[in-house]
Parts: C-alpha cells; structure tokens; sequence
C-alpha cells in the first residue's frame, strides 16, 4: 500500500545566487570525482600500477590532489518529513534495462548509467589491472555499456583500452582532452598527437567522444584549441566533441565559436544544483548539448550511510572523492540540512517501494533518479571501484518519480546556502 501522504514540507525562501567570472589562478582541485565511493579502504597511489607513457606536458599530478577537509560529527535526529499530496496516478514501470540516449542531436548513443574511471588515477585505494578488467565486464554485462576516462587519470586509458581490445559489442569509451599547463604553447601538432595517443591507449581508430577541459580562463585560447579538435573530428580522427567543467559563458563562446559541442560533463546532484541555478541546463536543452552528471550521490553521502548520523568523520575521507564531496555537502549547508534531505529521500523511497514501482528503492536510487530527469541530462555517471552496486545502479532505471516526491525534494534543495556560482567557479578560484 502506498505510503499515506498528508501535507507538504515547509519551504523556506530560496537563496539567491549570484556569481561573477573574474580573473584569479586556478586553485590545486582534481578536474572532477565521481560516486559510488562508498566503502572505506587504504590509500595506495603507486602501487599494482602498469607503467603508461603520460608524457604530455599537462597530465600533472596535482590535478588529482586534494585537501582533507575537517568536519566535527554528531548524531542528528530529525522528524520524518511528509511529502506533499498529488492527485496524480503512477503507472509502475518494469523497465530494468539500462537504456541509451543520444548527446545532443549526435548518432552517438551512450548508456544512461556510465561506467567512471578517475578512480584508477589514485586517491582511492589500490587495485590490479585484472580487477579494474574484471569491474569494467560486469557493468558492461549489467547494460552500463558506456566508459569514462581521461589523459589524465594516470593509467585509466591504458586499462580501458585493454578492456575495449577484447571487442566488447556496443562498448563506448568516452575520453578527455585536458589543458592545465603550457596553454598558450599548444599548437595543431601537438593537439594530433595526444588525440593518435588517446587512441593508440583506447585501441580504437576513432575516439568516440572527447570532453574537453581548460584550466584558465585567462588563457583565452580555450576556442582555437577546440576548433583544433573540431578540424580532427572532421577529418574523422574524432566522432564527437564535448565539454567538462566549463562556465555557461564560455560554454556559449565555444558553441557561438561552431564548436559542435553535444555534451557537457559536470558535477551535478541535490548537494549541487550549480548547473541548473546558473541558467545552463535550460541552455543547453535549448542548444542541443546533453549534460553528463557526476557526484549524484556524493561518494555515499546520499545514501542510508548517513542517514539519522553525524557528518562524515575525519577517517573516513580517506578517498579523494570523499574528500570532495564532504566539502560540497558543507556547502550545500548544515548538516541538519543535509538530513532532511536524507529523511526526505528515504520517504520517497519508501513511497516507490511501497507503490510497488521498484520494491528495492533506496536513497541512492532516488538521488540519481532526481538528476536523470533533471533538463538536459543525459547521464549519470558512476564512480566504479567494485562490483558492489551493480544491480542497485541499474534499478535507478526501473521507475519514475511523480511531481509530488519532486517537489518534496526541490522543497528542501530551495532552503540551501550553496555551492554558489556557475560550474565549477569554486574550484576555479572564482568564489
């Protein structure tokens, strides 16, 4: 039976945010992290490695380094929200597939649930490549047919590209293109051999998607360099473009530029609304560029882990990715915050289990599913480490969330401090 739904949560007024791009050195921050980091091991960054040619002036280490954030925990009780009523009826869907979508306009189809490798860069404990083979073949067999890496994340193309050698039907390694130093010096030669490197390493002849990264505006050479990625996708060294972590501004400069951008990979989830409280989700639906999400569930943090407890502790960042999203739940607002957000999630979830839409739903679950309906998303992409959620990823595409329970969660997404600004402004040095 459904769970009895009876008044709405109190809304508190909406924070404004206002942000505003002005020139500053780019801060020592990883170029993204991703989820599903929620189990606790030690530290090894050199370790069970195979030696990979990164000779390329920008695949610097200190891109994947962060600073361990402090946080004092306590236990924290807050009362069960109610969600709002509706009149609406929802049809249970059993759809346990993971389906695909295209990026933009593109023929590109990529898996709504992606497979993300910076993990195997470092900060997250250590692994052997047979591992890390053997992670990539259960979630491909599991229908998340779509992987993620970059030229940065040490050996993740390397190992990727063993994985694409055994000729996996369907399999789509995505890449990145990441400029952090010598920026004004890069040059067509220089753009051609670390695309003919990306692929030797992917052990493909065409890159399916490479998302472009730059770490200075300052620099404004962002726009030459992607069209100098735009002239190889025409000449068919690539088969698609797309972005990461860019500002709407100069998202637009590069679209206005005959960029053909079809995606954009950002940190988007209910602890980051940065991409839609900036005006670029409603942009990029607009203009055809689909919005891949990482951090949906915040390393664990949106997940019964952490629901009815104290913050994260000091021991338990121990992963880069926890390091990050700890800080974006502190900005998100306090922790009495964060679990009403949690007890709010855990109600929907007890909603779609009882319904009768997904028996299994969990917080985690509707976390991701709150994102994958959010405008422009294509994606939600996943933080692989092991093969511990497989099947509780792939449920996320098992139901649909009615107004109601979104509006329950948008109540308290409405009552948050931060993070402010546009995409990737606080890492940038800009807040």
């Amino acid at each position: 039976m459904r769970l009895a739904i009876l008044l709405s949560l109190v809304v508190g007024n909406a924070n404004a945010f206002t942000y505003h791009a002005r020139p500053v050195i780019i801060r020592n921050a990883c170029l993204h992290a991703s989820v599903d980091d929620r189990t606790t091991c030690s530290e090894d960054e050199k370790k069970n490695r195979r030696d990979v040619n990164l000779n390329r002036r920008d695949a610097i280490g200190s891109a994947l380094k962060h600073a361990s954030i402090i946080t004092t925990a306590s236990s924290i009780s807050i009362a069960n929200p109610v969600l709002p009523a509706r009149a609406e009826t929802i049809v249970p869907t059993t759809q346990t597939a993971v389906p695909t979508i295209p990026l933009g306009k593109s023929s590109l189809a990529v898996s709504r649930t992606i497979q993300g490798y910076w993990q195997l860069a470092g900060g997250h404990g250590k692994y052997t490549q047979d591992e890390a083979l053997k992670n990539m073949q259960a979630h491909y067999e599991a229908g998340i047919t779509t992987l993620d890496t970059a030229d940065i994340y040490g050996p993740s193309e390397y190992i990727v590209g063993k994985f694409m050698k055994t000729k996996p039907q369907g399999a789509i390694p995505c890449t990145k293109f990441c400029c952090f130093k010598f920026l004004e010096e890069i040059d067509k030669a220089e753009v051609r051999t670390r695309v003919l490197k990306a692929c030797e390493r992917l052990q493909v002849e065409k890159l399916p998607l490479v998302q472009f990264f730059w770490s200075n505006y300052d620099v404004k050479r962002y726009v030459d360099v992607a069209l100098m990625l735009t002239e190889l996708k025409e000449e068919g060294l690539i088969g698609e473009i797309g972005a990461t972590n860019f500002d709407l501004k100069r998202l637009k400069e590069l679209k206005n530029a005959g960029v053909p951008l079809v995606s954009h990979q950002v940190q988007l989830s209910c602890l980051d609304q940065r991409p839609v409280q900036s005006g670029m989700a409603d942009w990029c639906a607009e203009n055809d560029v689909s919005l891949i999400a990482f951090g949906t569930v915040g390393s664990g943090i949106l997940s019964e882990k952490y629901l009815g407890r104290g913050s994260p502790k000091q021991e338990e960042k121990n992963t880069s990715s926890m390091r990050m999203y700890s800080k974006t739940a502190e900005r998100f607002g306090s922790w009495k915050l964060v679990q009403e957000l949690l007890q709010t999630m855990d109600a929907v979830a007890s909603d779609v289990r009882s319904s009768g839409r997904c028996v299994d739903a969990n917080i985690s679950n509707i976390a991701q599913r709150y994102v994958l309906d959010t405008k422009s998303v294509a994606s939600v992409l996943i933080g692989v480490r092991n093969c511990n959620h497989i099947a509780e990823n792939v449920r996320t595409h098992s139901f649909a969330l009615n107004d109601g329970e979104r509006d329950a969660i948008q109540a308290v997404l409405a009552k948050r401090k931060g993070p402010a600004g546009d995409v990737w402004d606080i890492e940038r040095g800009y807040i």
